[in-house]
Parts: C-alpha cells; structure tokens; sequence
C-alpha cells in the first residue's frame, strides 16, 4: 500500500444535507401553518425560488416527493402534448441509472435500449432518426448524464420534425440550471433528483421544468391522482407530491447553496488538477469525479490499486441498462460504445469536505503510475 494511503477509506459520496438548526426555522413555519403535504406553502415558495434562481418563468418549476416520480411526470406529460395512439415504444438509453428504464417502464411503455455516442456518453438525436424502429416510437428518453449538458433546441427540433415526444432525464441538471437562465422548449419537460447523493440535495425529492402551461398542467395531474383543481381524476396519476418537510430541508439547502458550490467547485478543480483524464465540474454535475482508462484493463488495475490504498471507487452506470436482469429481456441495439464507457469510466469519490490535500498525493501514486500502466496493456 502506498505510504500515502489514508488511514481510514475515503468512500465514492458523503452527503452533506443541512444541518438541523438551518432546517429549524421551516419546520417551525410548518408548524405554524399545520400544513404538511398537498401543495403547502413551503412547497410553493420552494418552486417560486428555484424558477427565479433557473432563470425561468414563474410557474415553470413543479417540485415532487423523488426524481424518478418527477421523470415519470415527464414522460406522461411529453406524452399528453405529443401524443401518438396506438404506439407505447420508449427509446432509452443503454448508459445510464436503472431508474430511467424504471420510471419508463412504469409509465406504461416497452422498451428498446439504445446505445450512446462515445464522446457525449448521451444519445445522439441526429442518429435516432434512421433507427429501425422510429414509426413505433411514443418517446424518446435521453439522459443527461452525470449532470453532462442536453442539447435541448438538437432535441426539440428532433420532436418537431418526428412528431415524437420528448422527455429529458436531466437528474445531475440542477446546477446547469443555476449556471445561467435556460431557455426550456415547449412540450420538453426536463427531470432533475434532488436525492441526498446529487450536489443540491434535500434527501429525498425531484423537480420538473417545463415552459408551456399545457405541459406543466399535465406534470401536475400527473403528480396528483389525475387531478387538476377538483377532486375528479382527469387523467391516471399516482401521488408524486413533495411534502412540507422535505421542502423544508430544501429551502434550507437553497439558503446555502452559494457557499456549497463554491466548496464543491474547490473539489472539482483539485481533481482536474490531479490528472487530464479526470472529467469533473463545469462539464459535468459537481458531485461527479469520473477517471476515463485507457482500457478496461487499465481501468481494473487502478481500481485494485485505489482499493489497495483505501479510497472506494465506482462504474456507476454497472454494465448498463441492457445488464439488469429486469430489462435484459427488452430488445437492444448493439451496445459498444456503452460496452466500453462502463468498463473505463471510473466514479471518483466527490464530495464537499474531500480531504483534497490527502486525496492528491495518492493520485500522484496511483492514478498518475496507472495512466502509465494503461498505456502499456
């Protein structure tokens, strides 16, 4: 083991929530109020401050209890303003988290996996346009992934041209949201987590930003038993609401986010300045590390040696989507470049007090020597 191995192991994500006495003050207002889920005041406001700090108009930012619920709102709501009948196909993704596929699966849709382009890691919306199966096609899925920027105007014109909707599952997207104001087009609602793992957590919770108040309406009923200002479903939902406390915990996170992404940015400029193969913030969501191999054995020989040395690592996508045995029955496209990503792509450990100092000098035994090693195989 190198001498500079920590003494204790540095895990891949520490959460850092807010702490109780930050939280204090709106769980008191809750209190106050008696009102502690269904649409509650701290619910709102939470959604007024977000689509203020986004950028985007008010109303634009509906606030729910998770981030698959929140992309399962999505999908349904991309569905209502594209509808095509008699087609449930849903193009996803073979290199992503198991819970695109889940929250597709759940909103009623068969599945076709696709893979990825090998530089954007992200379906690539100008070659979905000759795939085979297109005409059976209800919607498409594309991952942001790790918080890697969508191209919305590629995705919108995709949908305007193929009549197919469109639902973008942006989970890591909310600081790209905070970076500067986005300019969301109709009918493309975008999913973001708010999972305690993601860098703006509130432990459990997720959000939808759309632009059209046909689509916004659509997430809410969604969201809400199908119901859209009466106590009459319109349309089937499920129960996708936020509750005050988890919006408490939010608002809180919202207070101090300023000085939470100036620490997370101090991480990710330590970890590019470790090595030019680790891709980090601004291109991706702050709380990513990702160490690119030069091959599946390089990639195999530094995680054994960061084991050796105490620091846990990661392939966070596993073998994709196609590797589930939930999903390996749906029918797939060939998969190598998803194939390669997760047999290279290495999750770092990323997170606001990493001690840095530490961390670098077993970069420079480890990953640094690695690089070396991968060149060699």
């Amino acid at each position: 083991m190198p001498q500079s191995a920590l003494q204790d192991r540095l895990p891949i994500a520490l959460p850092l929530l807010p702490s109780a006495e930050a939280v204090a003050p709106y769980l008191r207002r809750m209190d106050a109020a008696r009102r502690y889920s269904n649409h509650g005041p701290l619910v709102r406001e939470l959604e007024a401050r977000l689509a203020f700090g986004f950028g985007v108009p008010a109303g634009s930012v509906i606030a729910c209890a998770n981030g698959t619920l929140a992309l399962g709102a999505a999908i349904t709501a991309a569905r209502a303003f594209r509808p095509r009948p008699g087609r449930t196909l849903c193009l996803v993704p073979a290199y992503t988290y198991v819970a695109t596929a889940a929250a597709a699966q759940a909103a009623g849709l068969s599945l076709h996996i696709v893979d990825v382009d090998a530089q954007s890691w992200a379906l690539d919306p100008q070659a979905l346009r000759s795939h085979p199966r297109l005409e059976e096609v209800a919607v498409v899925v594309p991952v942001a992934p790790y918080g890697r920027a969508p191209d919305l105007e590629a995705w919108a014109q995709f949908a305007e041209d193929t009549g197919i909707a469109v639902a973008i599952d942006g989970a890591a997207c909310f600081e790209w949201f905070c970076a500067e104001a986005r300019q969301v087009p109709p009918g493309l609602p975008v999913a973001v987590s708010l999972h305690a793992t993601k860098s703006f957590g509130c432990g459990e919770g997720g959000l939808v930003v759309a632009s059209d108040t046909d689509t916004m309406r659509a997430v809410h009923a969604a969201l809400n038993f199908g119901f859209l200002g009466t106590r009459i479903a319109q349309t089937p939902g499920i129960n996708g609401k936020m509750s005050e406390y988890h919006a408490s915990v939010a608002h809180a996170e919202l207070d101090g986010w300023a000085a939470k992404a100036a620490t997370w940015s101090q991480v990710a400029q330590s970890w590019r300045e470790g090595s030019s193969a680790i891709h980090s913030a601004p291109k991706l969501a702050v709380c990513y590390a990702l160490y690119q191999a030069v091959s599946p054995e390089a990639a195999a020989h530094l995680v054994s040696q960061l084991d050796q040395a105490g620091i846990d690592s990661l392939f966070w996508y596993g073998g994709g989507i196609a590797q589930h045995p939930a999903y390996a029955d749906w029918p797939s496209d060939p998969l190598p470049n998803t194939t390669s990503l997760c047999q290279t792509l290495i999750g770092l450990p990323s997170f606001v007090d990493l001690p840095r100092d530490r961390i670098l000098g077993v970069l420079q035994e480890v990953i640094i020597p690695a690089e070396a090693q991968g060149e060699r195989h």
